[in-house]
């Protein structure tokens, strides 16, 4: 009998730590955000003298995000399939740079690995909202394109808004550079698509 309330107890215990440590995150992250109303932006440095993590993959795991938002975006042009790339122009609707730019302040408030834990899809198909993306793995455009605006980078990252926005670009060490906006999809497509 003691051994039964012993094991009740302890499992008692143990909730009551997880709802102790989840009361704890959740106020850690709501007073993150009233303190960092302002976005942080990182400053453009060289980037070939800049690794893509840092000697531990996982130091930048505990760092908040910093973003470059247009010095290295690609926004000449547009793809074969009509979208413009420059998201800032009248030809593109209002809102789109609104959303690049407030998503990035979003996650500016966050640290790598509170992004990487957020999750989509129904209860049965949980992933990743927000991953990294091999470079071999998005259409022969985009690929063609990278090349073209001189990244070297075999990985990039992608954001992902509603159910086909993205916001692609790469990350060096805590600091994510947007590279493109993809609003419908298409520089990775799907079998949907």
């Amino acid at each position: 009998m003691a051994e039964r309330t012993s094991k009740k107890q302890a499992r008692i215990d143990r909730k009551l730590a997880k709802k102790l440590e989840k009361q704890k995150r959740s106020v850690r992250f709501s007073e993150r955000v009233q303190q960092d109303l302002n976005p942080r932006l990182a400053e453009v440095v060289g980037t070939e003298e800049l690794p893509r993590t840092g000697a531990d993959p996982q130091s930048i795991m505990q760092m908040r995000m910093d973003y470059v938002l247009h010095e290295c975006a690609d926004r000449e042009d547009e793809w074969s399939w009509g979208q413009h790339r420059n998201w800032c122009t009248t030809a593109r609707t209002s809102g789109d740079q609104c959303v690049v730019k407030s998503t990035m302040i979003m996650m500016s408030t966050l640290t790598w690995a509170e992004i990487l834990d957020q999750r989509t899809g129904s209860k049965r198909k949980r992933r990743k909202k927000h991953h990294d993306q091999s470079w071999d793995s998005i259409c022969g455009e985009a690929q063609s394109r990278w090349l073209k605006i001189g990244r070297e980078e075999e990985e990039l990252f992608r954001f992902r808004i509603g159910s086909t926005q993205r916001i692609w670009g790469y990350r060096q060490k805590s600091t994510f550079y947007v590279v493109w906006w993809d609003p419908e999809h298409k520089i990775y497509p799907t079998e949907k698509d």
